[in-house]
């Protein structure tokens, strides 16, 4: 368990390790519609941290997201590849335990919340290829619209926008069926106006390696490494200009049944963060079903 976790606003923030994929990352989905339920797993521990502009102590926060996505890919010559937009409705249910300071000592909370979680919407991806690499260029959007109220200690929103720049690369070698992907990508946030808490500009890099071990099943190593570039700002920040900064190695599976030739996959993955600094140390989970027409 992590001693502190007093940078990001919350000790966490709108990037989740291994949600960018994890299986032929940046590899363009055929022209038309594209479909997926992405589920989201959380669970972590610390010794202290700052929830809605409150010091909180011996915190454990479990979470489960379930993303509802929709694509649509278009061809695009005049760029010499193809073009796409995409966005994602989440639900979110999210408990707390922890001890919380007040003015008269600390109290415990034992708290849970479900709702709306942080619509995000993506309204330009590119994409191109040549030979066996390919390139994913996109800026993902998160609006504030989950469910948030600064009187509460948890909160399934983050209440307040990410703009994240992300240009993902895949090495994919369809003789030897090996995939070579890395994600790395800067996100930008605004101010919580609840709690005038502003999370530091943060830059994210995630990696796959995957091995098919026939037509339909592989299996991965996923990684991924998180530093704040900025310190966090605002009269919330109480703690100062703390930076984070994490880093994490796991396993994935991907299937993609031979039924519906190939129109459906299927891919899970785990992600441990081996260390943690000023941020929450924890266990990731996904589970992803798309669907293309």
């Amino acid at each position: 368990m992590a001693d502190h976790a007093i940078a990001a606003e919350g000790a966490a923030s709108n990037y989740f390790p291994g949600a960018y994929g994890t299986l032929l990352v940046a590899v363009a989905p055929e022209p038309g519609p594209v479909f997926a339920d992405l589920n989201l797993f959380y669970s972590a521990e610390v010794d202290r941290a700052i929830l809605q502009g409150r010091a909180n102590t011996d915190v454990e926060i479990n979470a489960f997201y379930t993303l509802i996505q929709g694509y649509y890919i278009w061809d695009a010559p005049a760029i010499g590849g193809r073009f796409g937009i995409s966005g994602y409705v989440p639900l979110g249910y999210s408990s707390l335990e922890a001890r919380l300071a007040n003015g008269l000592g600390t109290v415990s909370a034992d708290e849970d919340s479900f709702g709306l979680g942080d619509i995000g919407f993506v309204p330009a991806s590119f994409y191109w290829n040549t030979g066996n690499l390919n390139l994913n260029l996109y800026e993902l959007v998160i609006a504030p619209t989950g469910k948030y109220s600064v009187n509460d200690n948890v909160n399934i929103g983050r209440n307040y926008w990410s703009f994240d720049t992300i240009v993902a690369v895949t090495w994919f070698d369809a003789e030897t069926g090996t995939e070579v992907s890395v994600i790395p990508g800067i996100m930008i946030n605004t101010e919580n106006p609840d709690t005038n808490y502003r999370t530091g500009t943060e830059f994210h890099v995630d990696v796959v390696v995957n091995q098919f071990l026939s037509e339909t099943f592989a299996v991965g190593v996923i990684g991924y490494a998180y530093k704040q570039i900025e310190g966090d700002s605002g009269s919330g920040a109480i703690l100062g200009d703390f930076k984070g900064e994490s880093y994490g190695l796991g396993l994935a599976l991907s299937w993609i049944p031979n039924f519906g030739s190939g129109d459906i996959a299927i891919t899970g993955g785990w992600l441990h963060d081996l260390d943690a600094t000023n941020r929450l140390e924890a266990d990731y989970g996904s589970l992803a079903i798309a669907v293309s027409f």
